[in-house]
């Protein structure tokens, strides 16, 4: 087995915490990376002066070198993804959106569009909405942490949010009518990772003349979904 530095790996733990978890304090880092208080402060000083996280009045958020790092990490996510996204547009001849989640909020990363009809719902690319609005967003919240989960809420009404999490779950995937948009219709599958994480979804969207037919489009989504997924790991 291959010998790692502990210190290197306390420090990307403490790292992805922030990332998963900010803005957090000292004190929080070191209980749920399960490291002495001294060690955190110290591990988040050294982060911080390299740009990797930032300071601000509520407590510690990923800084512009993980920011430079992510879109490094989203050009080759594209390069797996987009094959498999055309190859579904092309056969259902439907909008095709991966979405990820930057501060707390779902961000489109890219789209493919079906060419097979006239009307279609198109998204654009770095545009943002709140994770417990539309499909998209629903199919990354149900799967991340209850601490996320009430930061990304906090303006929604906490027993809605709690019941629909649970029938995402459940079901496997997310639907929505008239969310995000008035006449956008969409089906999303998270892209679970091996661990369990889920840091991007996919969609399929329709116009409501065609949103009958979203759940028979779910099998050829959950399969683009868990092809995404598998090169990923």
């Amino acid at each position: 087995m291959a010998e790692i530095s502990l210190t290197g790996d306390q420090m990307l733990t403490a790292l992805e915490i922030v990332a998963k978890e900010g803005p957090i304090s000292v004190s929080e880092v070191a209980r749920a990376g399960d490291m002495n208080r001294t060690v955190a402060h110290r591990l988040l000083a050294t982060l911080a002066q390299r740009g990797y996280i930032r300071r601000n009045a509520d407590g510690f958020v990923v800084g512009p070198a993980v920011i430079h790092l992510a879109q490094k990490a989203d050009m080759g996510l594209r390069s797996i993804a987009l094959p498999i996204m055309r190859a579904l547009s092309g056969k259902i001849g439907e909008t095709v959106v991966l979405h990820g989640i930057n501060n707390h909020e779902a961000i489109v990363i890219d789209q493919t569009l079906g060419e097979q009809n006239l009307v279609r719902v198109e998204h654009t690319p770095g545009s943002r909405h709140p994770l417990y609005v539309g499909a998209s967003g629903w199919a990354l919240l149900a799967w991340q942490s209850e601490k996320l989960i009430a930061r990304a809420t906090k303006a929604a009404d906490a027993t809605m949010i709690a019941a629909r999490i649970q029938d995402v779950r459940a079901q496997g995937y997310a639907i929505s009518h008239d969310e995000l948009q008035q006449g956008a219709h969409g089906i999303a599958a998270p892209i679970l990772l091996a661990d369990g994480t889920c840091n991007f979804s996919l969609a399929i969207l329709v116009p409501g003349i065609r949103a009958g037919m979203l759940p028979s489009l779910l099998p050829n989504l959950q399969n683009a979904a868990l092809e995404i997924a598998a090169h990923l790991h």
